[in-house]
């Protein structure tokens, strides 16, 4: 990405459990051209099955954070931060909203996406009121179903999605491209 000139430094950090947001994460990173960064909560089970379901659902409904792996990117070095997850009961998974509430995003420009099965708009809304000190994009990126969605659309989808927060960032920089 580039405005007012000069190459943007962005990074997407996502948390995907199945995978699905982890495709989406990877089109974002290459239409961006950016670093990408896998979320991982410490004590997260491996796999997909009913012991990651409860694990997961016991720090939704009790709003708790787990513990998370190191990441290996400074976001401070970073002018672009995108955020991604899949939506668990109205909001962003456990493991980014703990992230979330810990990372050093005051002041920064934020964007978001998601996979999902319901209705994305309460996740977006939620994150975006623990994003207050953050300039959070007007601009997200959501997929219905990522499994059914053809991987050139997933391509084509984000890199669109790429080119309107360009052109956002650059309106916002008073530069249009």
């Amino acid at each position: 990405m580039q405005v007012t000139g000069r190459q943007l430094k962005v990074l997407v950090i996502y948390y995907s459990s199945a995978g699905h947001t982890r495709t989406i994460a990877e089109q974002v990173a290459k239409a961006a051209q950016a670093d990408l960064e896998e979320l991982r909560a410490a004590d997260e089970p491996w796999g997909t099955g009913a012991r990651h379901y409860f694990w997961g659902l016991r720090y939704l409904l009790l709003s708790q954070k787990p513990p998370l792996v190191p990441l290996e990117h400074d976001t401070s070095t970073y002018d672009l931060i995108i955020l991604g997850s899949p939506v668990w009961l109205g909001t962003f998974s456990p493991v980014l909203r703990s992230y979330i509430r810990t990372a050093p995003l005051a002041r920064k420009h934020v964007a978001l996406f998601c996979s999902y099965r319901n209705s994305p708009e309460p996740a977006f809304k939620h994150v975006t009121r623990i994003l207050s000190t953050s300039t959070v994009m007007a601009d997200t990126l959501s997929f219905l179903d990522p499994v059914a969605a053809r991987l050139s659309s997933v391509i084509l989808r984000a890199q669109r999605w790429a080119h309107e927060l360009e052109v956002s960032l650059a309106t916002q920089a008073g530069t249009p491209l």
